[in-house]
């Protein structure tokens, strides 16, 4: 490995910890969920044939995000558009019975993509905040990327978290339009950066560190 490879790999390392320290630091309800998740472990998922291309993470008490999760993004993603992109959906995939942890990790491990879809309320739940985790251990554990965010309200302004994502890969980080006339942008843009693998879109820093991690392995 070279100095230069070694150079880059280490600004991603520190900012992807930083990320989940400032996220979870001091949230009592993450260590409950961090341990269960060690507990039940997270196994690597190497198969490029996954059941959906987009999981879907958003606020299901909230009974507005869900009617658009599954009324409007559902339709936009699976229905419309030059191809149908599968998405996994807690309320309409997600087997009963199950706990949240095993639905969360079966869903994030078999999609290509997971979607977050913020809100001010979500995005202190601990359902987030375990997703999140789940995300970064395939970028930890498989050097993949797989995490979207679309943001519906403007939450997280000054966290690290949007700091390193606009950063690391900006086209990652979409924000609900203002007006109506820019809904049509927003939609075709969506569907182009859930398709794309987030490498390729990644600043020239960051590509460079994929591009030597993958000469390693």
């Amino acid at each position: 490995m070279s100095t230069a490879s070694s150079h880059n790999y280490l600004p991603l390392f520190h900012h992807v910890m930083a990320t989940v320290a400032h996220i979870f630091y001091w949230d009592a309800s993450y260590v409950l969920y961090y341990l269960k998740a060690k507990w039940k472990g997270y196994r690597s998922s190497a198969s490029p044939d996954n059941m959906y291309n987009v999981f879907v993470t958003y606020d299901t008490k909230d009974p507005w995000v869900s009617e658009w999760v599954l009324e409007t993004l559902r339709v936009k993603l699976e229905v419309e558009g030059e191809k149908a992109l599968p998405l996994c959906l807690e309320e309409r995939d997600w087997p009963l019975g199950v706990p949240v942890i095993d639905n969360l990790t079966q869903s994030i491990r078999y999609s290509r993509k997971t979607l977050f879809v913020l809100t001010k309320a979500y995005a202190k739940t601990g359902v987030f905040r375990l997703a999140m985790y789940l995300a970064h251990q395939r970028l930890l554990d498989e050097n993949l990327d797989v995490i979207v965010v679309l943001m519906l309200e403007p939450v997280l302004q000054n966290s690290h978290f949007l700091r390193l994502r606009r950063r690391l890969c900006g086209e990652s980080v979409v924000e609900w339009p203002r007006t109506a006339a820019a809904e049509p942008w927003f939609w075709q843009n969506l569907r182009n950066v859930v398709r794309v693998d987030n490498q390729t879109m990644y600043t020239s820093t960051y590509s460079q560190y994929f591009t030597c991690s993958r000469e390693r392995d």
